[in-house]
């Protein structure tokens, strides 16, 4: 009888230890699952998206940012008498043409300090084709998080979410790469 006591309870201490062997990996899978799950839920609750805004361009028509919905915008905010700004003009030009007739927007704002003259000449001098207004009162500049330097460019994604925000020369192959990326090829 004591041999079978014995054996008993042998059987019983590799059960319980069994138990505690997986007990440790399913703790831990556990974890590692919760861990995951916030992480990604964490970066999905990051999404910026765009501010309703609307203005008029220099011509006086009446924009909003949602008639472009469904579509990539490419927001720069720029002023007349910024050395960057300027250089990167013919490269605008150039994503403006090979992409304008594919569905992208370009929405060029001229900040508070600057004048509709000055801009109007600009564009001229320049040959810009796409959209300019001037953000007299920064209203446009305070809705994309107070922009205080130029150039700044905000490319927004068709659902409205800001995918990119990039202050100061734009690297233009990449951003190519993000527009093909969202279905547009160039013409």
């Amino acid at each position: 009888m004591h041999k079978v006591e014995c054996l008993n309870s042998v059987h019983k201490t590799k059960e319980i230890m069994t138990m505690k062997i997986f007990k440790q990996p399913l703790l831990l899978t556990i974890v590692v699952a919760g861990l995951l799950f916030t992480v990604i839920f964490i970066n999905n609750s990051n999404v910026q998206l765009a501010p309703e805004i609307s203005f008029n361009d220099i011509d006086g028509n009446q924009h909003t940012l949602s008639q472009y919905t469904d579509k990539p915008v490419l927001m720069i905010f720029w002023a007349t008498d910024c050395p960057g700004c300027v250089e990167e003009m013919p490269e605008l030009n150039a994503l403006y043409r090979d992409y304008a007739d594919r569905g992208l927007t370009m929405i060029g704002v001229a900040m508070s300090h600057d004048s509709p003259e000055h801009i109007s000449a600009m564009r001229i001098q320049r040959k810009l084709s796409y959209i300019l207004t001037w953000d007299k009162n920064n209203e446009i500049a305070t809705a994309f998080n107070r922009v205080r330097v130029t150039p700044t460019h905000f490319l927004i994604a068709p659902n409205g979410e800001i995918v990119m925000r990039k202050i100061g020369a734009l690297n233009f192959q990449q951003l190519r790469g993000k527009l093909e990326h969202m279905g547009l090829t160039p013409t």
